[in-house]
């Protein structure tokens, strides 16, 4: 999935897997099934904030941010029982 997040006014363009995006909308409670782009790039832009050196910084601090949102295991079963 593609992410224009918009950190302190400047854009930055994220790719993550649809996995890792599908833990997020559930650590966020966001409908299942639904597409949740909009409000994981909101999420994502504010907890990136602030704009600290270069874009590829900045794209590591992201995907620091997602593996701190999503390194739970009740979550991660949670996520794969949604499915069945």
């Amino acid at each position: 999935m593609k992410l224009e997040l918009c950190i302190d006014s400047k854009p930055l363009t994220v790719e993550i897997d649809d996995v890792v995006a599908g833990l997020l909308a559930a650590r966020l409670d966001l409908p299942a099934g639904e597409d949740n782009q909009d409000a994981l790039a909101r999420y994502l832009s504010e907890k990136g904030e602030p704009w600290i050196l270069d874009e590829e910084h900045m794209r590591r601090r992201i995907l620091r941010r997602l593996i701190l949102d999503i390194a739970d295991p009740a979550l991660v079963i949670r996520h794969l029982m949604a499915g069945d």
